[in-house]
Order: C-alpha cells, then sequence, then structure tokens
C-alpha cells in the first residue's frame, strides 16, 4: 500500500512540474505553435483559385504554406524589436518560398501568381490628383 502511495505521488509530481515546464516554454515563446489548419487552408485556396492548381500542386503547395506560415510568425515573434533584421528575414523567406512556388507551379502558373503579386505590392496612384498638390 506504501508503494502504491508513493508511486501515485511520484507520478502526480511528474506530472505537474512537466505541465510548468510546458506552461513556461509557451509563455517564453508564444509564436513556437504551429499555425492553424484553418489559416493554412485559406491561404492555399486562395492561391489555388488564382492559379487553377491540380490536386498533387495543391498538396505540395498546402504543405509549402504551412511551413512558410510557422517561419513567418517565428520571424515575426523573434525579431519584433529589430525591424531592419525581421524585414531582411521576411524577404528571405519569400525568396526560398518563390523557389519552392517555381518547382511545383508550371510557368504560367508562376507568372500568374508574380502578376498577383505585383498588383498586390503596387499602391494605388490617384487618378486626378484630387487632395494632392497642384
Amino acid at each position: 500500500m506504501k508503494f502504491l502511495l508513493s508511486t501515485f505521488f511520484l507520478l502526480a509530481t511528474l506530472v505537474t512540474s512537466a505541465n510548468a515546464q510546458m506552461r513556461e516554454r509557451h509563455a517564453e515563446l508564444p509564436g513556437s505553435d504551429a499555425p492553424s489548419a484553418a489559416r493554412i487552408d485559406d491561404l492555399t485556396r486562395q492561391i489555388s483559385n488564382q492559379l487553377r492548381l491540380n490536386e498533387a500542386q495543391y498538396i505540395r503547395l498546402r504543405a509549402l504554406n504551412k511551413i512558410k506560415l510557422a517561419r513567418l510568425d517565428e520571424i515575426q515573434w523573434q525579431y519584433q524589436d529589430d525591424a531592419p533584421t525581421r524585414d531582411a528575414k521576411l524577404m528571405e523567406l519569400e525568396s526560398q518560398f518563390e523557389a519552392e512556388c517555381s518547382r511545383i507551379l508550371t510557368p504560367s502558373q508562376l507568372s500568374i501568381y508574380h502578376n498577383g503579386q505585383k498588383r498586390e505590392e503596387t499602391p494605388e496612384v490617384p487618378v486626378n490628383n484630387e487632395g494632392g498638390i497642384g
């Protein structure tokens, strides 16, 4: 009986300490969890609809998006106080993503993807200079 009670006490102590260590780990690295499946699916579905991917391409792109989003969260958390380094790391991540996309996508799909990216990056210019000088 004493052996059973001491074993139970030891097991309870180990579980409690392991739980405390996991809480500390999450407090130290809040961005270390993997991105949600819904977030990965939304991004992949958006790209898939735009580029009309086949099933094999969709599966490979989903895996690639999972890695990209996890790394993106990690970079943003890790370099939150160092904007120049964060921006450089994000540019590096984007170039790695595009290199991997070039292995998955056909040349025409890659061209559509790049055109969509350029359109998103280009700021809109006012048509008749309203609110501007001159």
